[in-house]
């Protein structure tokens, strides 16, 4: 007898409980919509001299804000254009982080909607190359994630050829590994200018490049012991 009452008990509740879930679905805080960012001057304010505070929190809200009353906003439905807006004002806070780039490239870049995902793509991208060509140095990472999407995912020609010719005009330097201008030959084939990316690809500069990265990368798989599993 007492074994009924507790499995009757027990289906009391979990009726209970469900119903109590149907009642209250209408109820659900709404998602969270990505507002309109703040100006530079208010984010100032409201940091309250503590800019790495406030850079970390707006990076983690940034992260989760369309995330509310149990339910998830798909990445296609979010306003990348304010994405971006929040991004460059965000990073504006400590312009030595690479976060906010992290989080641009792993999640609102990892959106795989066929027909949502390349525009939005498109508009990180654009602003990593920004990024990139302003500062790279330390941001060459970005711009190369940057340039990747553009070739494979968004294959929008003007961007390809813009972002050609800024990767042109990098300085040569010990921060910037050597490959970077290979990434100018197959973005200006997604830019329609193959007669170009074959002249590219055949200058001297271009070859003995090739040269040294392919041995450079040889160096290397030796210095790491993978050239002892090579077939004689």
């Amino acid at each position: 007898m007492g074994t009924v009452l507790l499995w009757g008990a027990l289906l009391l509740l979990v009726l209970v409980q469900i119903g109590s879930n149907l009642a209250l679905r209408p109820l659900r805080p709404a998602i969270e919509e990505m507002p309109y960012p703040l100006s530079p001057l208010a984010m100032r304010a409201l940091a309250l001299g503590d800019d790495q505070f406030l850079f970390r929190t707006e990076i983690s809200w940034l992260q989760s804000v369309g995330d509310g009353g149990g339910r998830v906003r798909p990445l296609k439905d979010y306003d990348y254009g304010r994405i971006i807006d929040w991004m460059r004002l965000i990073d504006g806070l400590d312009l030595n982080s690479q976060s906010i780039y992290a989080l641009g490239s792993n999640y609102f870049g990892a959106i795989l909607d066929p027909v949502a995902g390349p525009p939005k793509i498109k508009l990180v991208a654009q602003y990593f190359v920004e990024a990139g060509v302003a500062d790279p140095a330390r941001r060459w990472p970005w711009l190369v994630w940057a340039a990747v999407k553009i070739q494979r995912t968004v294959k929008d020609p003007d961007l390809a050829r813009n972002t050609a010719d800024s990767i042109s005009t990098l300085p040569q330097s010990a921060d910037i590994p050597d490959w970077i201008p290979l990434l100018e030959m197959p973005l200006y084939r997604v830019a329609g200018e193959k007669e170009k990316a074959a002249a590219l690809a055949a200058s001297p500069d271009m070859i003995a490049r090739r040269r040294r990265v392919a041995s450079n990368f040889k160096t290397r798989m030796h210095e790491l012991g993978f050239d002892k599993y090579q077939q004689p």
